[in-house]
């Protein structure tokens, strides 16, 4: 397999684009190449080197895409305890409960967590080391503490919170977009274990 830059207006090039529920700033969708010719100087890098080059990119993007679920989260978790420390319920601010301050910081310490997972994967990188796996744990653990700490704020914000103009429920449904780009939940969990099993031992390869 190799790699080739294809010209969007060349004949037999086609696109559909989806209406996502989520990530409107950016498209998704299909591209369809019907019998399209281009010349051989459209090759990017060596000859048969396309599916390493695509799986190189793949391991940085998860990473850095574990760091937009920590960014966001991490936004929304500020945001909360601004709120928070403000609303008052049985005569004194909700920080100051327990049920509401212990999630918090529950959510803050696997959000750390998480990007220290996506800086151990990108340091890898910089050093030239293989880092699939760690990258692949990163998303992973990211898209889970990410969407769970979204959906808290929202909850601890209580009816305004679930309310459309508030940011929570535009948050939730672009980190579900992230779960599935570059590769959803389970696919990191396939990569995760044929690093730890050998190749030899995964239902692919």
């Amino acid at each position: 397999m190799s790699a080739f830059l294809v010209p969007l207006d060349r004949p037999g090039v086609s696109r559909q684009v989806y209406r996502s529920a989520g990530e409107r700033l950016s498209q998704r969708g299909s591209l369809f190449l019907d019998e399209v010719e281009v010349s051989d100087d459209h090759l990017i890098g060596g000859e048969g080197g396309g599916f390493v080059q695509a799986m190189q990119s793949f391991d940085y993007n998860r990473a850095v895409i574990a760091l937009a679920f920590v960014g966001t989260a991490r936004q929304s978790l500020e945001e909360t305890i601004a709120y928070t420390k403000e609303r008052q319920a049985f005569g004194r601010p909700l920080a100051t409960h327990e049920g509401v301050a212990f999630q918090v910081a529950d959510h803050l310490t696997t959000l750390d967590a998480a990007r220290l997972l996506a800086y151990r994967a990108l340091w890898k990188r910089d050093q030239g080391e293989p880092h699939a796996a760690e990258a692949a744990m990163a998303k992973l653990f990211a898209g889970r503490v990410g969407v769970a700490a979204v959906h808290a704020a929202l909850l601890l914000h209580g009816h305004i919170g679930y309310a459309a103009d508030a940011p929570f429920e535009q948050r939730l449904r672009d980190l579900i977009g992230l779960e599935i780009g570059d590769g959803t939940p389970e696919i990191m969990q396939g990569i995760i274990a044929r690093e730890a099993y050998g190749r030899a031992f995964t239902a692919y390869r």
